[in-house]
């Protein structure tokens, strides 16, 4: 990718990457695909997080799936028309084929002109780089220094969850059924932590306050912070609380709290709160 003028960025909806932070940042955001009642919802499109939430909290159940290639192709058409160069990242490989999904349809389109990159992430992690590379590409930074940005600062992402309900980790095939009901009635509530396509389980705590302080910790033994997101699905006051804590290990003006989209959601339940982080270089 050789270009004089700054690309146009290009994510999907599993970055969670809030609207008014994308539209400022002119990132174009791909929705990812919602299946419940015999309906299909396009992620932040047709359905809001807090209508999402309140079927969860009813028990209700919903699937996910990515883009069709057409859809995909379609975007970068129009991202084209804007700028002589796309930078795609998107939702890491190995969570999904919806990474190689949107390689085809680069190759359909222009392979010259779209670099498609696998993030190795999700939600904001994923939207970490994608707000890196929009704001290096609103400072007039070239296509390949972006890439080259972005791809080095990958293995310094770091996303840790708090889980409320095992239910939706069991739906979502990440935990076996009798591991669920135990940990149901013994109310054990796990973290995760999601690093370079890996998602770990590391820690199993017996309260919300104690995950709290897990995570406080986490965080503090990772270093000094470049940038910082508080998650949550449909958890406000656990993340205010989160965000208190953590504030002060970021920058000013380099942290906020955004809501879990429907993809993390899906697996990580209605109460699940956490942060995704990028380590400071």
């Amino acid at each position: 990718m050789t270009t004089n003028q700054p690309p146009c960025v290009v994510t999907d909806s599993t970055a969670d990457i809030p609207s008014e932070v994308a539209r400022r940042l002119d990132i174009t955001v791909i929705p990812c695909q919602i299946h419940m009642h015999g309906r299909t919802y396009l992620d932040g499109v047709d359905i809001s997080r807090q209508e999402l939430f309140a079927h969860m909290r009813r028990g209700e159940m919903f699937t996910t799936s990515q883009p069709p290639v057409g859809v995909f192709a379609e975007a970068y058409r129009r991202a084209l028309a804007a700028r002589r160069q796309v930078v795609a990242i998107h939702l890491g490989a190995a969570f999904s084929g919806l990474h190689s999904t949107a390689c085809v349809a680069a190759r359909d389109v222009d392979p010259e002109r779209i670099t498609v990159v696998d993030s190795q992430q999700v939600s904001m992690c994923l939207g970490w780089l994608a707000v890196q590379a929009a704001e290096m590409a609103q400072q007039g930074a070239l296509p390949g220094d972006i890439l080259t940005h972005v791809r080095g600062m990958i293995p310094r992402l770091r996303l840790f969850a708090l889980i409320d309900d095992l239910r939706f980790l069991y739906h979502g095939g990440r935990v076996g059924a009798i591991s669920a009901m135990v940990g149901q009635l013994l109310a054990i509530k796990p973290v995760v932590q999601v690093r370079q396509g890996r998602v770990d389980v590391v820690a199993k705590v017996r309260s919300l306050s104690r995950g709290l302080d897990y995570l406080r910790q986490a965080a503090e033994g990772l270093g000094a912070l470049e940038r910082l997101a508080i998650l949550h699905a449909d958890a406000s006051a656990l993340a205010l609380e989160l965000g208190t804590r953590l504030a002060g290990l970021v920058p000013p003006g380099q942290w906020f709290t955004t809501e879990a989209g429907a993809i993390i959601s899906a697996h990580a339940g209605p109460g699940a709160v956490g942060f995704a982080c990028a380590l400071r270089a």
